[in-house]
């Protein structure tokens, strides 16, 4: 299973815990995303204008913190500076990117449409 290691701005030393300076997070699984009911972290909602916006869950972002890192102990998160935390919500939202950019550029199936709009599958 892939990991991803975050480095951070500082060293924290969380009493009677042992020191870090960077946290490494496993990717998440089945398991993880749809068993649980967790979904995606992250979700794409109109603006108003035309356009979208990016909507964070942050406490789904919790809970997928809770699950994937590996060090150090979740716990010790609870002192992570605003760009750390930052670094760390964008590493966790990050597997979840990778995953629409992959799939992005998949080769896609083709389909045709009868006159009436009906979709009628690929003979491929």
């Amino acid at each position: 299973m892939a990991q991803k290691t975050i480095k951070l701005s500082q060293r924290y030393e969380p009493p009677g815990e042992k020191p870090f300076d960077s946290i490494t997070l496993r990717e998440p699984t089945y398991q993880d995303i749809i068993m649980s009911g967790l979904g995606w972290p992250q979700e794409l909602q109109p603006n108003g204008h035309g356009g979208s916006m990016v909507v964070t869950y942050f406490s789904t972002v919790d809970e997928y913190a809770k699950r994937l890192v590996v060090s150090p102990e979740y716990k010790d998160l609870a002192h992570l500076s605003f760009p750390d935390t930052n670094d760390l919500q964008d590493a966790i939202c990050g597997f979840f990117r990778l995953a629409v950019l992959k799939a992005s550029s998949a080769p896609q199936t083709s389909s045709s449409s009868d006159s009436d709009g009906t979709q009628q599958p690929s003979s491929g």
